[in-house]
């Protein structure tokens, strides 16, 4: 251990070296040279001091384990501290807690109270029947006596009005997988009809492909042909002469449902 009386920059000599480790040095030619000994490393002084520095650099290493322990105990209740307060914040916000918490509304009374009566316990009328009961018999027995309500009747669909007019169709030409038809359509009634409409459904999925004296249009199986300018008018006796070109896959039978204006027409 260095003495007080060393130099600070910790720079030793030999003998200091040789003074300190007690080892003794062996010259290259056999001879042991002689040490010199200082007054301050012999006698009880010496020994004193060591013993005073030992006990003072066990004095530090016990105030720095007891500095450790205490803010390692410190450290540990706060970390204790903080996960309480989280488990209970986390708790009271917990949506399955707020409702256990929450009051249940209080049920509605189903008996009706007692009447008090001062006469004697051996002529007490008997208990009531509860309300609900009576509520209950009563709803129960007002819905026996009512009887049931009957449904609504579907209305039938309104019948499709019949035009005063008549249809005539044929088939002028037809080859492999086409075909040219006419359709005439004669007013039979006493008004004048402007514009008119003409509509018929195919029965085996014939297409108009082409036609003239009404522009055709057609949604699936329904034709449906609409006056040009030159025709526009229908008079009462007259007949509108419509032509087309069609295709088919599955044979050309004729059509029907044959209309007017949305009205049916007879077919002749």
């Amino acid at each position: 251990m260095a003495r007080a009386g060393r130099r600070q920059d910790d720079q030793f000599s030999v003998d200091e070296l040789l003074r300190e480790t007690g080892a003794v040095p062996r010259s290259l030619e056999g001879t042991v040279p002689t040490l010199r000994v200082r007054e301050d490393d012999t006698g009880e002084g010496y020994r004193e001091r060591l013993e005073q520095r030992a006990r003072e650099a066990a004095a530090a290493q016990q105030r720095a384990g007891r500095r450790i322990r205490w803010v390692t105990a410190v450290c540990g209740a706060v970390v204790v501290l903080a996960s309480l307060v989280i488990i209970a914040v986390t708790s009271e916000s917990s949506p399955g807690r707020q409702t256990a918490l929450a009051p249940d509304p209080l049920a509605p009374a189903t008996t009706t109270p007692r009447a008090v009566s001062s006469a004697p316990a051996s002529s007490a009328s008997p208990t009531p029947v509860p309300t609900v009961l009576r509520q209950t018999a009563a709803s129960t027995s007002a819905a026996s006596s009512t009887p049931p309500a009957k449904p609504p009747s579907q209305a039938a669909p309104p019948p499709v009005p019949v035009a005063s007019c008549t249809v005539h169709y044929a088939v002028t030409d037809q080859w492999n997988n086409g075909f040219t038809a006419g359709v005439a359509v004669t007013n039979t009634g006493s008004e004048t009809i402007s514009p008119w409409t003409a509509g018929w459904t195919f029965t085996a999925g014939q297409r108009v492909t082409h036609s003239w004296n009404g522009d055709y249009s057609q949604s699936g199986s329904r034709v449906t042909m609409k006056a040009v300018s030159y025709n526009l008018t229908l008079a009462p006796g007259a007949t509108v002469n419509i032509g087309f070109n069609g295709a088919f896959d599955h044979g050309n039978p004729a059509p029907g449902a044959f209309t007017l204006n949305g009205a049916r027409c007879d077919i002749t």
